[in-house]
């Protein structure tokens, strides 16, 4: 029994050899056969090493020529899907729909200020940086289409969406967003009068940045829900609050610090941000891909207004 269990390793080894002689000879590189492993093959693998290394061979795989059914079948079967890489449109979108919101909200503050605006009472600016705040989102050519809290249930974010367990009620996000616009409000009425009157100036074009980061971040997360994308944007707006701090400050340093709080909040979104990214399976890549069906189409300014 011994010698037929040898000859028998014999012959494999020497057909396997012949094989993979054959597929060179044919320009085809030898393929290993995907097996699932089990106790079993286990098994007859050590026994079959054993007995060919007993007569001075080494074991040579069992090779198989390829074939295009098979490739295609061991890809779907065994392989990752491929990814359809980045799609450049969305960001070249994102890119443009933020640099053109700032442009407009900066040429009407340039406009104001031309029309004089620097001659009335400091309360007319209170209104202005209250609608800046509450609505910067109109000059956005971006889907900024905020969370709808009753299809959410409450939640902070919509009910497939998994989120930690230290996630704020939903009823927390309304009360908290509306004291940083207060705060804001107060803060770049300060700035201004301290600053000249003017509103097309460094520190209020600080928080205007800062705002429409701000409504393309709320576009990615809400609109287009790629998590991936909003975690990696959203350090673009924490980055952009500390700089709107950092330019407060060197006009009025109690201005800076009623701001301050804006930046502590976006810290803590950044981290829960980042929290619910990596809950969410499968996890989703920090750019926006190919073929997603996630992107949204631009649309014109003021097209939303109440939204």
């Amino acid at each position: 029994m011994a010698r037929t269990f040898l000859g028998a390793a014999l012959c494999l080894a020497a057909l396997g050899s012949a094989d993979a002689f054959t597929s060179r000879a044919v320009g085809l590189r030898p393929t290993p056969m995907p097996v699932r492993s089990s106790p079993v093959v286990q098994a007859l693998g050590s026994a079959d090493a054993v007995a060919l290394r007993a007569v001075g061979l080494r074991p040579a795989p069992i090779l198989v020529r390829s074939s295009p059914a098979m490739a295609s079948q061991v890809q779907l079967s065994d392989a990752a899907p491929a990814s359809g890489g980045v799609e450049w449109g969305s960001i070249a979108k994102y890119t443009f729909a933020t640099g053109l919101q700032f442009a407009m909200i900066a040429a009407a503050l340039a406009g104001l200020d031309r029309a004089g605006f620097a001659q009335l009472p400091t309360a007319c600016a209170v209104p202005l940086f209250a609608f800046l705040g509450l609505r910067s989102r109109v000059f956005s050519s971006l889907d900024n289409r905020r969370p709808d809290r009753k299809a959410q249930e409450g939640g902070a974010t919509p009910t497939d969406v998994k989120r930690p367990s230290w996630t704020p009620p939903g009823i927390a996000f309304p009360i908290i967003w509306s004291t940083i616009t207060l705060l804001r409000t107060i803060s770049a009425t300060m700035v201004f009068a301290a600053n000249g009157r003017v509103l097309c100036s460094a520190p209020i074009l600080a928080l205007v940045s800062h705002l429409v980061c701000g409504d393309t971040w709320n576009s990615i997360t809400n609109a287009e829900r790629r998590l991936g994308v909003s975690f990696a944007f959203v350090f673009a707006v924490f980055g952009s609050a500390c700089y709107a701090v950092y330019e407060f400050s060197k006009v009025k340093q109690l201005a800076a610090y009623i701001l301050l709080p804006n930046a502590v909040w976006i810290s803590i979104a950044t981290v829960l941000t980042g929290a619910i990214w990596r809950i969410n399976e499968p996890v989703q890549p920090l750019l926006p891909a190919r073929g997603d069906g996630k992107a949204a189409r631009l649309r014109l300014p003021f097209t939303s207004f109440s939204k």
